[in-house]
């Protein structure tokens, strides 16, 4: 309940201190006095969304600030403790200024918390109807909730179908996915396993490539390498002045000498090792000569060979071990694929469990919405009785779908008829204005359960008068002895049933126009009624006229 609202630099509201209590509190002002502003700052208080347009001309911020008496709202307390927000003497204090940079600061209990968080304790306290909140009662994609939230098994149930077809959705999208990728998927594992296959038929093995080069090169040179190997070993060996025969000759001389003089020794020993290193060099040539042949099958295998993994490093790397890392990556790819037809199969049973649990859901949901819906249709049938609209019709039509469906149905919308005998047809193209003013009250009575909630009504009895404005106001009335009730009204019926009733007027100080909010006396309450009904100069008639409507209003209420 809203005890304490204090309003500065909003429109034409500079100041505002306002003092509420439990009942019906009646606003009311001519045309432009701030009444709807009034409002648009308890909208903006509980999470609305505030612009630069509602500071104050001249001003740089606005401040709007209410105290609630949450005493006994459970639910609200939990959640403000689940914000770590403290709650002393079972007070909340809401505080929110906007500066002309857009700049937004919002505080609760002198904690700060963020827009998002507003707006959940805004739920909790207050539920605002207003003439433009008919538009949600006309518009056919909302009518569900009526049915899934009239009670917990219903909200439950819908949240249940809600998850249940979310699970569903998940895996048929990813099981279709599956499916219209299959052809390309089957592209590539063809690909994939010919690609494998055809690096691992090669068999190849790290530097292979490199000895190829070499011994092609070799098999290539064999007539020259033979040539020059034989012409070397003739030389060494064969030759008329054959090179190890002359050097040994120059080797045995120069040791002869040496008995001549003993300097020559070194050279001696020079000329003996360079002996020997010929005829190491000699053998060696001699044996290179003996392995090396020209075979012309094993040449033939070289070039083929070579071929083989020239034609592979052009598709899959530059070198044998790219190759083979190519074929590691292939691989993976191919048991990821492979796993993916047979995720295919867990995804087709997936799917169809998670089907069977929706249609589950969904089953318990159809029936609690049929239950649902012939309660709240018979409830609004009273309801309606006592505004004036005994022979009105109104029911769900609930067009179920074989299929799932995120409502859980193919449609479902509120169907009307005013008057006995014409048939059912859709709420927004049948009902006048006056009578959604009277529906949007009879669903507000049939669904105000949070009795902690303020109501606000913002003329909701605006298109009505004479004994429908009646029927109207004692609707409200009785709403307000569960609930605390704020109400904008034109209408003097309304008026009539104020516990608290504020005027709002509009005057000029210093050249700027300011809204002023004025709690009437019980004498200017009855003069307020009479004025709205026939004028600023109301008569003694009218006068008579509005105290005998209040007694009316407070013998109901007794």
């Amino acid at each position: 309940m809203l005890t304490h609202m204090g309003i500065r630099n909003f429109a034409l509201i500079e100041q505002m201190n306002l003092q509420f209590s439990d009942g019906i509190t009646i606003f009311t002002g001519e045309t432009g006095a701030g009444k709807s502003i009034l409002m648009d700052a308890f909208s903006i208080l509980l999470g609305e969304r505030a612009s630069n347009e509602f500071i104050r001309h001249g001003k740089d911020a606005f401040i709007i600030e209410g105290v609630f008496d949450v005493t006994g709202d459970t639910a609200l307390l939990s959640l403000l403790a689940s914000k770590n927000i403290l709650v002393e003497e079972n007070q909340l204090i809401l505080s929110r200024s906007f500066n002309r940079q857009g700049k937004s600061t919002i505080l609760a209990n002198d904690q700060a918390i963020p827009l998002k968080a507003l707006r959940e304790i805004g739920l909790y306290l207050a539920d605002i109807h207003g003439q433009y909140s008919n538009q949600l009662l006309l518009n056919p994609e909302v009518h569900h909730r009526y049915l899934d939230e009239y009670t917990k098994e219903g909200q439950q149930a819908f949240e249940n179908y809600v998850a249940a077809y979310k699970v569903y959705k998940t895996a048929k999208q990813q099981l279709d996915g599956l499916e219209a990728m299959a052809a390309e998927r089957a592209r590539e594992l063809d690909m994939l396993r010919f690609q494998i296959d055809e690096i691992e038929e090669a068999q190849l093995k790290i530097g292979e490539d490199e000895a190829l080069t070499t011994e092609l090169k070799r098999l290539d040179s064999f007539e020259h390498l033979d040539k020059v190997l034989g012409a070397c070993y003739t030389a060494f060996y064969s030759d008329r002045h054959a090179i190890l025969e002359a050097v040994n000759s120059i080797k045995a001389e120069v040791q002869d000498l040496v008995r001549y003089d003993e300097e020559l020794k070194d050279l001696s020993e020079l000329v003996n090792s360079a002996y020997f290193q010929l005829e190491e060099a000699a053998q060696g040539l001699d044996r290179y000569r003996d392995t090396i042949s020209y075979d012309e099958e094993r040449y033939a295998y070289c070039q083929e060979r070579d071929s083989l993994i020239y034609g592979l490093k052009r598709k899959y790397g530059d070198s044998i071990q790219a190759i083979l890392d190519f074929e590691t990556k292939a691989q993976a790819r191919l048991e990821e694929l492979e796993a993916q037809s047979y995720a295919k199969e867990d995804l087709e049973k997936a799917v169809s469990e998670a089907e069977a649990k929706a249609k589950e859901a969904l089953l318990q949901l159809t029936t609690i919405r049929q239950t649902n819906s012939a309660t709240i249709a018979a409830h609004l049938k009273e309801q309606l009785t006592d505004l004036g609209m005994a022979k009105a019709e109104l029911q769900f039509t609930l067009d179920l779908s074989e299929e799932l469906t995120p409502l859980g149905a193919k449609h479902i919308e509120l169907l009307f008829s005013a008057n006995a005998g014409e048939g059912l047809l859709p709420l927004h193209k049948v009902a006048s204005g006056g009578e959604i003013s009277r529906i949007a009250l009879a669903f507000k009575s049939v669904f105000n359960t949070k009795t902690y909630k303020t109501l606000v009504f913002d003329e909701i009895d605006v298109g009505i008068s004479g004994d429908i404005a009646l029927q109207v106001a004692a609707k409200i009335q009785q709403l307000s002895n569960s609930t605390q009730v704020f109400c904008i009204t034109h209408l003097p019926q309304t008026a009539s049933i104020a516990k608290h009733h504020y005027h709002l007027s509009k005057h000029e100080e210093e050249g700027r126009t300011v809204s002023t909010l004025t709690e009437l006396s019980e004498e200017e309450h009855v003069q307020q009624i009479a004025r709205m009904m026939s004028g600023q100069n109301f008569s003694h008639t009218a006068l008579a006229t509005a105290k005998e409507m209040i007694l009316h209003f407070k013998q109901k209420q007794s």
